[in-house]
């Protein structure tokens, strides 16, 4: 009787969480790039999402008092903008003009609020065109 009532506890326990991760609430898509979230139904828009893109030059405001950080990310050719709020202070060291990030977070009144953000780190090992290795 004690096996059924354990095997019955994990089996509610798996449905539930199978359940509740299925229901996308809190779940992300991998990450958009810029002009694909630009382009997005607005219904889109408005769930959690993640976006690739490079810090646009001289666009990182630091308000320490408000506890956050503003700047705004273009993708490659630049021809798509977005302004980001992230909401914090510490950013990644790799934070800096030209960086490539992953923003996590939500689009709001036509600003991204960010809740993290993610610095690709620059390989510097990767071989250099014609080198050997």
């Amino acid at each position: 009787m004690q096996i059924a009532i354990a095997a019955l506890t994990v089996f509610a326990g798996v449905v539930i969480v199978l359940t509740l991760g299925a229901s996308g609430e809190g779940t992300f898509r991998y990450y958009a790039d810029v002009s694909s979230f630009a382009t997005a139904p607005a219904s889109e828009l408005a769930q959690a999402a993640r976006v690739h893109g490079f810090v646009t030059a001289g666009t990182i405001a630091r308000d320490l008092g408000a506890g956050h950080v503003d700047f705004q990310i273009a993708d490659k050719s630049g021809a798509h903008a977005l302004p980001v709020r992230y909401l914090g202070i510490d950013t990644p060291d790799m934070f800096k003009d030209g960086a490539e990030v992953v923003v996590e977070g939500h689009f709001e009144s036509g600003t991204f609020l960010a809740e993290r953000v993610m610095a690709k780190c620059p390989s510097k090992y990767e071989a250099k065109t014609g080198a050997k290795t």
